[in-house]
């Protein structure tokens, strides 16, 4: 076969395992992560996002999203933080202390009762978003996971756990949903008469 051959066969492929991941998504547990996200921006809550990574960027274009999307359809802006984007308190986290607690520290002295936290790991198995819901657990907070693969630790840890089941290391088809959920549930806001009644 010639390149373009090649090319057609292989996005065929990935076509394929990313419209069967598609067909895996368990609409009530999605419904669930809008309540939840809703209900938090209601009560002037706020919502932190975590993950390494590819899943690292993810956070931070929900962060985005989140904060200056939303402009388009409500004067509201939701209270998102992306705990991937403070390198240097990163790399003062890792150095000093653990990577696996980059997260928690960040979260320490402003996560409050009623908070929620995204944690987008395609493994499940990421110790750093782990012990992030599991300190979101133990502070009166929600935490939810955006999960792949046989779902690790951190499917059960998160209190609703957005898991879509996928090959293990078959990374790209499980961070392209990771980012779907973001753009399919900010583009949902624009129609839940419940958000845009937030003042």
């Amino acid at each position: 076969m010639n390149r373009k051959e090649l090319v057609t066969s292989y996005f065929q492929h990935y076509r394929v395992r990313l419209n069967n991941l598609l067909d895996l998504v368990n609409v009530d547990d999605l419904e669930k992560v809008i309540s939840t996200l809703v209900t938090t921006f209601k009560n002037s809550k706020t919502v932190y996002v975590c993950g390494n990574g590819g899943s690292a960027a993810t956070a931070s274009h929900i962060q985005a999203d989140f904060s200056f999307f939303v402009r388009y359809f409500t004067k509201f802006r939701p209270r998102v933080r992306a705990l991937t984007d403070n390198v240097p308190m990163i790399t003062a986290i890792g150095n000093d202390t653990t990577f696996h607690d980059i997260v928690v520290e960040q979260l320490k002295g402003h996560f409050e009762p009623g908070d929620a936290i995204i944690c987008i790991s395609a493994s499940g198995n990421s110790e750093n978003v782990i012990r992030a819901a599991q300190y979101a657990n133990e502070h009166g907070g929600i935490s939810i996971g955006f999960i792949g693969f046989n779902g690790g630790k951190l499917k059960e840890t998160c209190k609703i756990s957005l898991y879509t089941a996928n090959p293990k290391g078959d990374y790209g088809p499980i961070e392209d949903l990771h980012m779907i959920y973001d753009h399919l549930i900010v583009n949902f806001l624009s129609k839940d008469q419940e958000f845009l009644s937030i003042p």
